[in-house]
């Protein structure tokens, strides 16, 4: 939570301890360059590009993410490069997906190609009203970004977005009119990626 990235450098066939590090450099979003050896072509490229253009400096850093929404819709949480901030709300939802429990996170870093996923959870009403029917919702999402610029000042980014949530029959068109596949194949593979390493970790002696 002190805004610092860890970016590991290291070159040995076993025993580096990227492992050990790996939750630590991927919530501060850093970088984990791995060879056989200082003088290998492969290690000395990748050293090179990750200082070229706005990796180098980062085009914002010291971040915190903090999402609003609408009474019907609880966060999950959050898959990517961020820390929690333990910030708990009536809007945190019971199921969580990476890290959630809260509303608000820590990004150390921020550029072109940072990217998170966010998981929501659509409240179920109690009533029987309406079933067999088509149902229509409208709710908003929004997201607060508070960053430092490069240039030393800080930034507020403000995103907000209303949407409308559809149930029942009848519907199979709207959804398929309003569904973004690219989007949705990457949210998968990111959840499968992430639930298999919990797996792996939490099976590991």
């Amino acid at each position: 939570h002190q805004g610092h990235v860890l970016d590991l450098f290291a070159c040995a066939v076993d025993q580096v301890g990227v492992a050990e590090l790996r939750v630590a450099v991927e919530r501060t979003g850093g970088f984990v360059v791995l060879g056989e050896s200082f003088g290998h072509s492969e290690f000395k490229e990748s050293l090179k590009r990750v200082f070229r253009g706005e990796y180098g400096i980062g085009a914002a850093s010291n971040a915190k993410f903090e999402i609003s929404c609408s009474k019907e819709i609880k966060i999950q949480g959050v898959l990517g490069p961020c820390a929690s901030l333990e910030k708990r709300g009536p809007n945190c939802s019971e199921t969580v997906v990476g890290q959630g429990n809260t509303s608000g996170w820590k990004i150390c870093s921020l550029d072109k190609s940072t990217s998170l996923t966010i998981f929501f959870d659509i409240v179920k009403k109690d009533s029987s009203e309406g079933i067999g029917q088509a149902t229509s919702s409208q709710f908003y999402l929004q997201f607060l970004t508070h960053y430092q610029h490069k240039s030393g000042c800080m930034r507020l980014r403000v995103t907000t977005l209303s949407r409308r949530s559809v149930a029942g029959p009848g519907v199979t068109q709207e959804l398929i009119t309003g569904f973004d596949q690219e989007a949705a194949a990457v949210t998968m593979a990111r959840l499968a990626s992430f639930k298999m390493e919990i797996e792996v970790f939490n099976c590991s002696p």
